[in-house]
């Protein structure tokens, strides 16, 4: 039996934590089983790895408008709320001609945008469609229209949604998606070797001018308010109380639209004090190296976080870890075993916990080690991209499996994966 044809439905271009996933999923792909095709709105970041890995691009799918749209909202003026219907319409129409034209066995979206035209336009071209979902579809995340638009698609015309936690997967079912449908396939992470971190470590340091014995504490990640940075920031000044060596980083770049928000953290920085130690790295292309070169990783979302693969990245190096309570994180992060958590918004809670980290190093080292073995345990690349393989295949129908299985008590029990 020859290899399917998978087409993968992406709405973004620039390579986001959801989008880094998809290519490690693509690197991973058996080609015996799967021929992949990437559809995407335009050429980008995305487009030009995933060419490098041999995946087929398609180009124009969604309508530029439909871009627009955001969680909260349709977006745009009058004239492009107005056009929503045409434009979903016609993005719709084509990418099932291309289904049909190109011969694709299966469908897998990657984003909620493209959730929703490309469940459409797999049921127009009579091919299955599984959802790989990344974020916590409820209110405050999206808006009432686009959540309706979600749970209709997932009831009506998904085959499967792939949710990347526990928490993922209990949003979806409070919408009233059958139980069924909904399936939790972690994300995946290569585990590196202590030797490997550590000369990661050593290579990133000496180019940041960063001597081995001085403490570096970091966030990364895109520069969103929802992500905590300006919490960090105020924790990081609580820091170098107790540690005035101390050298803090922030990685990464402004989503599109909010350009002026590293200005407005950078004179947060300044109003205190926190100029000389606090370095904003901008938008980095291994945000993986830089991790290395910390002693402790730090995430600060002020909102529950589907799953964390930032936190995951760092615990694949054996990096200490502090992280907020809340959605998919403590599926993650085992408190006081892995990592620390403390509640979200909380500067003081955060600065006490990176502090112990500090004060600590043994410890902290101990806890390093133990993320590591977590993450090669329960969040193996390979193992979850075969998990993901044997969730598309069991849509094409019986026999078209390698006869996978999920070793008994591999996931955290709460979190089954459901019925059917």
């Amino acid at each position: 039996m020859g290899a399917f044809r998978l087409l993968v439905v992406n709405h973004a271009v620039e390579t986001g934590g959801a989008e880094r996933v998809l290519l490690d999923f693509l690197r991973c792909l058996d080609r015996t089983r799967f021929e992949p095709g990437l559809a995407v709105p335009h050429r980008g970041p995305l487009t030009e790895e995933a060419e490098a890995l041999g995946v087929r691009i398609h180009l124009g799918f969604p309508s530029r408008r439909l871009l627009g749209v955001r969680r909260t909202s349709l977006g745009g003026g009058p004239l492009a709320v107005a056009a929503y219907p045409w434009d979903l319409l016609s993005t719709v129409l084509r990418l099932a001609l291309l289904i049909r034209r190109e011969g694709y066995r299966l469908v897998l979206t990657n984003s909620a945008k493209a959730d929703i035209y490309g469940s459409l336009a797999a049921r127009l071209a009579r091919c299955p469609v599984a959802w790989r979902f990344h974020d916590l579809a409820c209110p405050g995340t999206f808006s009432a229209l686009n959540l309706s638009l979600l749970r209709a698609c997932a009831i009506l015309f998904a085959h499967r949604v792939l949710a990347i936690s526990g928490a993922v997967r209990e949003a979806f079912l409070s919408l009233g998606v059958p139980e069924g449908k909904v399936r939790v396939v972690y994300n995946g992470v290569r585990a590196r070797t202590p030797e490997e971190a550590a000369e990661m470590r050593r290579r990133t340091r000496r180019e940041w001018g960063l001597p081995e014995e001085v403490p570096a504490v970091g966030m990364v990640g895109r520069l969103v308010e929802w992500k905590g940075p300006d919490v960090f920031i105020r924790a990081a000044a609580r820091v170098a109380e107790s540690f005035p060596e101390a050298r803090f980083f922030l990685v990464g770049g402004a989503i599109f639209g909010r350009d002026e928000y590293p200005g407005e953290l950078r004179e947060l920085s300044r109003s205190l004090g926190m100029e000389d130690r606090m370095m904003f790295t901008g938008f980095l292309k291994d945000p993986l190296a830089a991790m290395a070169a910390l002693d402790c990783l730090v995430h600060a979302s002020v909102e529950p976080e589907p799953l964390g693969m930032v936190i995951l990245e760092a615990m694949s190096l054996g990096v200490p870890v502090v992280a907020t309570r809340g959605g998919g994180v403590p599926e993650v992060v085992e408190e006081g075993v892995t990592g620390l958590l403390v509640p979200p918004g909380d500067a003081g809670a955060l600065a006490r916990a990176v502090c112990w980290i500090l004060s600590h190093p043994e410890e902290a080292g101990e806890m390093g080690e133990r993320g590591r073995r977590r993450v090669r345990e329960l969040f193996g690349l390979e193992e979850r991209c075969r998990e993901m393989e044997e969730e598309l295949l069991a849509l094409l129908g019986p026999g078209t499996g390698k006869g996978f299985r999920r070793r008994r008590g591999e996931f955290p029990a709460p979190h089954g994966s459901g019925g059917g």
